[in-house]
């Protein structure tokens, strides 16, 4: 019987190499297969706590830009770890198809990535100022501010919550 092919997994954010939730894939074993970015123009937007946000398409009127990070082959338990570390089950992310396009190959990979669950996709891309706010990619620079699950506020109830509240105020000027 022939093995399954792995799902290959784009991450963009936290979890690329050298950031702060990247030590999952380390500890899952999941093999790093290389950088890539997307085939197409995409919407890559920081919410709260400087959780970066790959929005569905299409995001209202944006054209996007192309997003760069790392593509790896986790398991299927590292898989249901990132699907938990995302909130999934919750509403905050959906790990969905996505074309990605190898560095230095050139190649035309399928794989998937976690977005922005589409019940607050369209709102949280207006909040963080639309196109204007859309990044090409997520950079030490905004990981410096991110505030992993452990330094969040106590009564907060999570990621989705804070997204909700996020939504629920007015933009800074």
């Amino acid at each position: 019987m022939a093995e399954a092919t792995p799902t290959m997994v784009f991450v963009y954010g936290t979890l690329k190499r050298g950031f702060p939730n990247h030590p999952l894939l380390v500890a899952s074993s999941s093999p790093f297969v290389g950088a890539a970015s997307t085939a197409g123009p995409a919407s890559l937007v920081i919410g709260p706590y400087s959780v970066p946000f790959l929005l569905p398409p299409p995001s209202s009127a944006s054209s996007g830009r192309v997003v760069s990070g790392e593509l790896y082959a986790p398991s299927p338990a590292a898989l249901a770890e990132l699907d938990d570390l995302e909130g999934t089950h919750i509403g905050v992310y959906e790990r969905r198809p996505i074309t990605v396009v190898a560095d230095g190959s050139g190649e035309a990979v399928q794989a998937e990535a976690y977005f922005a669950h589409p019940s607050y996709a369209e709102a949280l891309w207006r909040r963080c100022g639309g196109e204007a706010a859309e990044i090409g990619e997520y950079t030490v620079d905004h990981a410096g501010r991110y505030v992993p699950k452990s330094e969040r506020a106590a009564e907060a109830a999570g990621l989705i919550d804070a997204i909700h509240r996020f939504l629920a105020t007015a933009p800074e000027n």
